[in-house]
């Protein structure tokens, strides 16, 4: 018995079908991303409808009374009609536009199909009756079917060009895939007076390129494996979650959008303030706010210090638009720097002066070889050397976001970029140290490391108390210890400011060991390890 052309055309539809509802399982099991369960169900139906069109053409006579009549062209027509919702729920939830859709919304977007099944049989039961408002009606139903394919469509093409974890060719590929199935189903109703055998070719043809696009995208991954919607969404996170204070203005500086933290601090609802002169909410114009350092509000917690930034916004000619107005709380840092600067102030120039009183009185005693006199000079030098050690961590702590070329010693003839003032202010303090506390000998090595050098400082003295490396490894400080003060957090804050890593070793005299990274090119020739006594 032979075959006719036209049945093995159906039973290729039928694999095709089989073979795009088959891949929108696969994604459905593939991973949890969102959007992913819409593609899964429109690739589902969409292959749905060409398996049974399929089974239709093959099993079940194709032209009843009608010549023109093909029911499998009909109902592969409903089909895609049906998986136009999820397409457009899929794109909504995979660009980020609308992370959540209720199953209320989603029925509402099905409501004009409640008519297409009743078109179907119509045309089973009386195709002659009502022909011309069925048409009409259908063509209305198509066109809306067709727009939200489109705009499915046009919104993940856009997202595949702005999201940088996708290409633009698959983003093309699996927008075109309902738009191909489209035009194909529209073929069918070109062509079926024509040839039954040319319209089934034709919708092969194009459910078959359809397939190819969706599976060749699927299974590249990027589109499973990464999607916008952490963008998009993450980008209105960005101006919602943050704690600064956020409105955006038009040209006229009247406020047209703001987060909620402005309208908690300000404590005045939303809709009040967008419309409102920006002026009249905080007192300045976004131009001279950004001319200004700090501004202060008045807000439910008093009086607040904020930090104006101002950007423009403006057109793709460069006309200004408006702007973009963000106020970062400072009130807790300008404290603290006050603080900070008030503590230095009292160990570099109160305390230095009430020092130099105590040692010129003591100098004064000495010459009157009074036994005390030694002792008043040595603590006098002591509390001097504090503030001295509080100056120096105020420079490299400063100083800690600039780079310098600096020759890390005499034994390593080549130099080392890294912070100057922390480098020397850990090697003052380590050496210092040693030097203090060591009983004959103090010996000082630099070797290569993987990422720069590893500067060695060991000497035979009694070593480090574990009470002070016991705090120096908490991160907390109770009394000073004697006869440290601040050394050792000196050397602590320098080695942490330079990147590198410090280690101490106290089982036979005191041993501080760090690593000072080069962070200069790779090319630097680097001598062979030095040490000296």
């Amino acid at each position: 018995m032979m075959v006719a052309p036209v049945d093995i055309v159906f039973g290729l539809i039928i694999a095709v079908g089989a073979v795009l509802s088959g891949l929108g399982y696969y994604s459905y099991r593939r991973c949890d991303q969102l959007g992913v369960t819409a593609l899964a169900a429109f690739a589902a139906v969409l292959g749905l409808g060409a398996l049974f069109g399929g089974l239709l053409g093959l099993f079940i006579p194709s032209r009843l009374e009608d010549p023109d009549l093909l029911l499998w062209g009909q109902l592969s027509v409903l089909f895609w009609g049906l998986s136009a919702v999820p397409w457009l729920v899929f794109s909504l939830q995979y660009t980020g536009r609308a992370s959540r859709i209720r199953l209320r919304t989603v029925g509402l977007l099905y409501v004009p199909f409640g008519i297409v099944p009743v078109i179907f049989l119509i045309n089973l039961v009386e195709p002659e009756g009502t022909v011309a408002l069925i048409s009409i009606i259908s063509s209305l139903v198509i066109i809306y079917c067709l727009g939200i394919v489109l705009l499915g469509s046009f919104l993940v093409v856009q997202a595949s060009r702005s999201y940088v974890h996708l290409s633009v060719r698959n983003g093309v590929a699996l927008a075109a895939t309902p738009v191909i199935t489209f035009m194909a189903i529209n073929s069918v109703s070109i062509l079926q007076q024509a040839s039954e055998l040319a319209a089934a070719g034709l919708f092969l043809a194009g459910f078959g390129l359809a397939t190819l696009a969706f599976g060749g995208a699927l299974l590249r991954g990027e589109f499973l494996d990464s999607t916008p919607a952490v963008e998009t969404i993450g980008e209105r996170a960005i101006a919602q979650e943050t704690d600064d204070l956020v409105f955006v203005v038009d040209g006229d500086d009247s406020i047209v959008k703001c987060n909620e933290t402005a309208t908690e601090t300000l404590n005045i609802p939303r809709e009040t303030l967008l419309g409102k002169p920006l002026r009249a909410t905080l007192g300045d114009d976004s131009g001279t706010l950004a001319d200004m350092a700090t501004m202060t509000l008045e807000t439910d917690e008093g009086t607040r210090r904020y930090d104006p930034q101002v950007s423009r916004i403006t057109a793709g000619d460069d006309a200004p638009l408006g702007a973009v107005l963000s106020l970062r709380d400072v009130t807790e840092r300008e404290l603290r720097e006050q603080r900070l600067a008030v503590l230095n102030r009292v160990l570099r120039h109160n305390l230095r002066n009430k020092v130099e009183v105590i040692k010129s009185h003591a100098e004064v005693l000495h010459d009157g070889r009074d036994d005390h006199a030694d002792t008043i000079v040595t603590a006098a030098d002591s509390i001097a050397g504090l503030g001295q050690s509080a100056r120096t961590i105020d420079q490299f702590v400063s100083d800690s976001a600039g780079t310098t070329m600096v020759d890390l010693a005499e034994t390593v003839r080549s130099t080392v970029e890294t912070v100057e003032r922390a480098l020397a202010g850990a090697l003052e303090s380590a050496i210092d140290n040693a030097i203090s506390y060591a009983d004959s000998a103090v010996t000082i090595s630099v070797e290569e490391a993987a990422d720069g050098y590893e500067v060695t400082i060991t000497d035979d003295g009694p070593g480090i108390p574990d009470g002070e490396l016991e705090s120096l490894d908490t991160g907390t400080e109770t009394a000073l210890q004697h006869g440290t003060g601040l050394g050792l957090w000196q050397l602590k804050w320098a080695v942490t400011t330079m990147g590198g890593d410090l280690a101490f070793d106290t089982t036979d005299g005191t041993t501080v060991r760090f690593t000072v990274p080069d962070q200069g090119d790779e090319g630097t020739e680097h001598s062979p390890h030095r040490s000296a006594q």
